[in-house]
């Protein structure tokens, strides 16, 4: 019987950094039991987080570019996996770079020889795009307003469901709801899903929490004003965590969201695979830049960075610190 790779394959923002330290540190009990998460394809070098050398990110990073650079990485790649995986019946492979990756048939060529089981999340559209914008503002440099970002979002979730159900025997598809997942939560619905002996009920801490309201506002600002640091992140995580209006959805009205859902096949797409999918409604989420309490959540926000030098000394920085809040709101 031939040997089976599972590709967890994401989506981004679906749960996917928990999953991949859930993995991680299974590894050992799983291996008792003929599964492998292997090292191989996941970066290990000097400088990288616990969350990203958890997750095969250095593999998915290898098939992108031109076809015969892939090959050659996956070909020096190959026998250092096939060595690794040799006592194995299935091999679990899991990065959400894997959904940028064209080469799907080089791919297919790295995997020669194992069954391919792919188990993808899915998310309703809006949802989607407007926690993958909060991510893009929060761990990078983006300096775009949501609109524009959601323009060049470019999901084609048909194309994507066709090429990956080419490449692989067999697709999972599953929904990211709550109410959907197996014990609502990614983690359980992936173990059963990919029928892994492990007990899904191990904490796992989220340290990739999505921001909102005038936090994201505020992480917008600072990229406009040239002041990303990776380092931010656990400033911006303890915030969400003490003070719910800086997490969760933002705000769009009504018909906002009905022009936004409109033009795109997502949910169409979802819905013919999952029958009943749920719209959240985000009049409800929370606003950026709310004039409403933008002067007390900057006390609290500069409160919390301000250990960090090059942000709390810039000049409009130092006059937000000051409550010389009129050029926020001018641009509210």
């Amino acid at each position: 019987m031939a040997k089976k790779v599972i590709l967890h394959i994401g989506r981004h923002k679906t749960g996917t950094t928990g999953l991949q330290l859930f993995l991680e540190s299974g590894s050992l009990e799983l291996a008792k039991s003929g599964f492998c998460y292997p090292l191989v394809g996941r970066d290990q070098s000097p400088g990288q987080s616990r969350e990203d050398r958890a997750a095969h990110h250095g593999l998915a990073r290898a098939l992108i570019g031109p076809r015969d650079v892939v090959r050659q990485r996956l070909s020096a790649l190959r026998p250092l996996f096939l060595d690794e995986v040799k006592d194995a019946h299935t091999v679990i492979l899991s990065s959400e770079g894997f959904q940028n990756v064209l080469h799907l048939d080089l791919l297919a060529e790295f995997l020669d020889g194992f069954e391919i089981e792919v188990v993808g999340y899915l998310r309703e559209y809006l949802a989607y795009v407007t926690s993958a914008y909060a991510q893009e503002i929060k761990g990078s440099g983006l300096a775009s307003d949501f609109f524009f970002f959601e323009v060049r979002f470019g999901l084609n979730l048909p194309d994507f469901i066709a090429r990956w159900r080419h490449m692989a025997k067999r697709c999972h598809w599953r929904l990211y709801d709550r109410t959907r997942l197996v014990d609502g939560n990614v983690i359980a619905d992936f173990v059963s899903t990919a029928g892994l002996p492990l007990a899904p009920s191990r904490a796992v801490v989220d340290s990739n929490l999505s921001i909102s309201g005038n936090l994201l506002g505020f992480k917008l600002l600072l990229n406009m004003l040239g002041l990303h640091q990776p380092e931010f992140g656990p400033s911006m995580n303890a915030l969400v965590l003490a003070h719910p209006g800086f997490g969760g959805p933002i705000f769009l009205d009504s018909a906002t969201q009905q022009k936004l859902r409109s033009r795109n096949s997502c949910n169409r797409v979802l819905t013919e695979l999952f029958s009943d999918v749920s719209e959240f409604d985000f009049e409800a989420g929370n606003r950026i830049f709310d004039p409403a309490s933008l002067e007390q959540d900057m006390k609290t926000i500069l409160s919390e960075f301000s250990a960090f030098e090059r942000v709390i000394g810039h000049p409009f920085i130092a006059s937000l610190a000051r409550g010389q809040l009129d050029a926020v709101r001018m641009a509210v």
